[in-house]
């Protein structure tokens, strides 16, 4: 065995959702070298279940401090009104706040497998210094958008750009990326999202928007533009050359057939678009259809995409075309993220990074099958043991191993106090 070679070993090894190895281990080093059975596997008296890593691919860490505010029973336009804007402005004038957001927010993601995030908001070189910190990997961009917390659009597009070098100039593709955010067409002109697709093209990087999440994004660009969206995606240019990523995409009933046409991914989120009465997404006709659908947290009331796996099984279980079951729901959550965002097939198979989670599940039958062991994962009371990101483990046992206890407490409580002086200023 080579320096560097760790094993990790399990009752069960999920290759992907729908194949797994029973009584197997895991040989890598920062790639996975083997996955094997294990005929001398030592009975620990555990039920350990080893996957690859979980992917959210919308996220808004900045605003995982009001993200419980979503229970209020606002629609989207008066949340954001009376909530977003609000905390957004208050993070712009204090960014230490933004890196508390996402170290707090990370720490929960992490401890609940998730080993890649897409994040979009402001402030995001302070997110930045809290992937590097806690070695979690991620795809960044700044919401561009004309107004809004920003002076104008050039200045949220300047914002956007300065990432994309920054994150260019550190050289970590294998852990971190960066691309463009044109927010949502109800907060740019058409020209000015036409803009910033083709930045981004020019930059060879993505794109990273919000589409359809709500009824009047439609009639706004008819109303405003006598723009159809079909006409809209079209005229910006999405999916044109450019690596497109859409959030929510609820009212694209019309669409489907142009999203698989341009490879344009989906990025579902299901509690969010509930909570703030969205609407309901058509999930299986987009994946009837061929499109790439993964999942998001967005903003919700916690951070583990497990808590969405298991809020869309049922959420979905009558809609559409079929019914979504356990293993669709977790391909979703990992395979599908994984290769939304560009950093790997997602699953554990030799030559790809390895990203390890390692849970333990104690309800487990002796001679379960795939069906069984994935709907004990992401229904059941799986606890995440151990996470593994490029061969480096980030987190065991409750706590991540590259920041004490004491001092992720001490950011809780500075994210505490930040809320508490917005909400008293």
């Amino acid at each position: 065995m080579s320096k560097g070679t760790q094993v990790i070993c399990g009752k069960y090894v999920l290759i992907n959702p729908y194949t797994y190895v029973k009584d197997a281990c895991v040989e890598f080093d920062t790639k996975i070298k083997d996955v094997k059975p294990c005929e001398n596997l030592r009975d620990t008296g555990e039920s350990l279940v080893i996957t690859h890593g979980l992917a959210s691919t919308h996220t808004h860490l900045g605003l995982y401090p009001v993200r419980s505010t979503l229970g209020y029973g606002l629609r989207l336009d008066d949340w954001v009104n009376t909530f977003v804007w609000p905390w957004e402005r208050f993070l712009l004038s204090n960014p230490d706040a933004s890196y508390a957001a996402a170290l707090v927010a990370i720490a929960e993601m992490l401890s609940s497998g998730i080993t890649l995030f897409a994040d979009m908001h402001f402030n995001e070189e302070r997110v930045l210094n809290a992937v590097l910190r806690t070695g979690i990997k991620a795809d960044l961009s700044v919401a561009v958008m004309s107004g809004g917390v920003f002076q104008d659009f050039n200045e949220s597009l300047e914002a956007n750009r300065e990432l994309v070098n920054r994150v260019r100039k550190l050289g970590l593709p294998e852990l971190v990326k960066a691309r463009f955010g044109p927010c949502t067409p109800r907060l740019l002109n058409p020209s000015e999202f036409a803009e910033v697709v083709s930045t981004a093209r020019k930059e060879g990087v993505g794109v990273h928007a919000h589409l359809a999440e709500v009824p009047e994004d439609e009639e706004y660009l008819r109303k405003k533009w006598g723009l159809s969206l079909r006409e809209f995606v079209e005229y910006v240019g999405l999916g044109d050359g450019v690596d497109t990523l859409v959030a929510h995409a609820i009212w694209v009933q019309n669409l489907t057939e142009l999203l698989a046409e341009r490879g344009i991914k989906v990025s579902h989120a299901p509690r969010s678009n509930t909570l703030l009465r969205d609407g309901l997404a058509p999930i299986t006709t987009l994946l009837d259809a061929g499109v790439n659908v993964s999942l998001g947290i967005d903003v919700a009331p916690t951070y583990s995409i497990i808590d969405d796996v298991a809020f869309m099984i049922g959420l979905h279980y009558n809609g559409g075309s079929r019914a979504l079951n356990a293993e669709d729901a977790l391909w979703m959550a990992s395979v599908a993220g994984y290769r939304a965002l560009g950093f790997g097939t997602g699953e554990l198979v030799r030559g790809e990074p390895a990203d390890i989670v390692v849970w333990e599940l104690t309800d487990i039958l002796p001679e379960s099958r795939v069906s069984h062991v994935v709907t004990s994962l992401v229904m059941g009371d799986a606890i995440v043991r151990r996470v593994i990101i490029n061969g480096r483990e980030v987190f065991r046992d409750g706590s991540l191993t590259g920041i004490r206890s004491e001092e992720l407490m001490l950011y809780r409580s500075k994210l505490a106090s930040y809320l508490e002086a917005f909400l008293t200023s």
